[in-house]
């Protein structure tokens, strides 16, 4: 059985995403605007500032630097490898989103730029090296958003539950660091959702891609992972 599925066909996913990505064109026009500037920086100083000089600033750290590329890469490897065809599929699905979502990020970036907060406010506690893009929307939330949309439409149960409480801590770890405003986090979170949608509305690519994979690369691993558990 597949758990947490988005019942509904292909349009249902497209109209999905399509929303998701106004919300996200409009969370953008309200950021340049400064409109949640406020709110904004009250909710960064309550988490940038929750546990310091403990043990969860380095959980934070390490979640904040290796979270997106180590976890969800050594994640695409081991669902393809070790998987049947569901995780097969559901890696070669994020293998694609990923690379649509970095490029995605770039542009989303470059049309609304938005200073780091720590070159923005006093007091920040900056734990990780400094960065000269845009704040908004956050890349890390972005690709990791849109791994836990296919995780959650795609795979077993409790593969989506691991990956869905691994992406919001990256996403919160962004914050707590110093690295972005809440509604960074927001942003990159509507619009790698917004994205994933609509490519898993659309599954004939990636059913192309797997279909020319030999049969003796898909027979392995179908029995690898552990089953779901009900």
């Amino acid at each position: 059985m597949v758990g947490w599925h988005v019942v509904g066909g292909s349009r249902r996913l497209l109209i999905y995403g399509g929303v998701f990505l106004v919300v996200y064109l409009a969370l953008s026009i309200t950021v340049g605007g400064g409109v949640f500037e406020s709110v904004d920086v009250d909710v960064f100083f309550a988490v940038n500032s929750w546990a310091p000089a403990t043990v969860m600033d380095s959980l934070m750290v390490l979640l904040s630097l290796y979270g997106r590329e180590v976890v969800w890469g050594a994640a695409i490897v081991v669902l393809f490898v070790f998987g049947g065809e569901r995780e097969k599929r559901a890696a070669l699905t994020m293998g694609l989103l990923f690379m649509l979502l970095i490029g995605a990020g770039y542009l989303a970036k470059e049309l609304v730029f938005r200073t780091r907060p720590y070159n923005l406010l006093e007091g920040v506690r900056l734990l990780v090296p400094v960065e000269a893009d845009s704040s908004f929307p956050s890349g890390h939330t972005l690709i990791v958003a849109g791994g836990t949309v296919v995780a959650l439409l795609k795979l077993r149960r409790w593969q989506a539950t691991l990956l869905t409480i691994e992406a919001a801590l990256v996403a919160i770890s962004r914050i707590y660091v110093g690295v972005h405003y809440p509604t960074d986090i927001i942003g990159g979170a509507l619009l790698g959702v917004g994205f994933a949608l609509v490519i898993c509305s659309y599954p004939r690519p990636v059913d192309d891609i797997y279909e020319r994979i030999p049969e003796s690369i898909k027979g392995r691993g179908s029995a690898s992972l552990p089953a779901e558990v009900d």
